[in-house]
This record gives structure tokens, C-alpha cells and sequence, in this order.
């Protein structure tokens, strides 16, 4: 069993990476001046996604629940999944001539996935981390 005090710096460190990494992402994605509802939908998603992981990261900054340690998976995809996304992203719009005006975002892929599939898997994150989130504040 891990030490409560080493697992939460672990959590606090993850949900720090998430958090900044989506952060990242959003920035990414708001640059650009064409946004279609896909992309309106994931910029939402991304806000939504902030909001849950701001609180997460105060939480684990006072306490050494070892409840939340099943958010270690979670935290480290969704930072892995923002971090890869904005990745593409980026190696996408290299090859563009206007950086400000991506219009690839139907050919942007992660996982096998569009955009849509993609803010499907951060609503999945968001819900699990919210959930866990909520379970310890009761």
C-alpha cells in the first residue's frame, strides 16, 4: 500500500499534468479563427473539463484521501490524450497556409477518432474525475 502523503503528491502532480495540458489544448484549439460546432463543442468540452480539474487539484493539495487514487489512470490519460491531440494539431496546421485559419479539423484524427469522438473520450474523463471528486466531498 502506498504511503497517503507520497500518493497524493503523485495525484496532485497527474492532476496538475491534465490540467495544464488540457489548459494547453484549449488554447490551442481557440487560436484559430474558423471554429465549426465540432470545434465550438470540444472548446466547450475543454472549459467543462478545466472547471472539474481546478477544484481537483485544490482538493488533493489538502488532503491524502486515498480514496481518489483511482483517478491516477484517468488523470494520466486525459493529460496524455490533451498533450497527443494538441500534437496533431499542431503537426496539422504546420501544413497549412494560415495558421489562424486551420480548415483540416475534419481530417484531424486521435485514436482512430474525429473531434467528436475525441471530446466524447474528455467527457468520459470529466464524468469519472467529477464523480470521484464529488464521492469525497460528501
Amino acid at each position: 500500500m502506498a504511503e497517503p502523503v507520497g500518493l497524493a503528491s503523485g495525484l496532485l502532480a497527474l492532476a496538475t499534468f491534465a490540467f495544464k495540458a488540457s489548459l494547453s489544448l484549449y488554447e490551442t484549439v481557440n487560436s484559430f479563427r474558423s471554429h465549426t460546432k465540432r470545434v465550438r463543442d470540444l472548446i466547450e468540452e475543454l472549459e467543462a473539463l478545466g472547471e472539474v480539474l481546478a477544484p481537483l487539484q485544490e482538493l488533493l493539495d489538502t488532503t491524502t484521501d486515498e480514496n481518489l487514487s483511482a483517478l491516477e489512470l484517468p488523470l494520466r490519460r486525459c493529460g496524455n490524450a490533451c498533450s497527443e491531440f494538441e500534437q496533431e494539431i499542431v503537426k496539422c496546421s504546420s501544413r497549412s497556409a494560415n495558421r489562424t485559419s486551420f480548415r483540416d479539423w475534419a481530417k484531424l484524427r486521435y485514436l482512430g477518432d474525429d473531434i467528436d469522438g475525441f471530446r466524447r473520450s474528455l467527457s468520459g474523463y470529466k464524468l469519472t474525475i467529477n464523480v470521484a471528486l464529488t464521492d469525497a466531498n460528501l
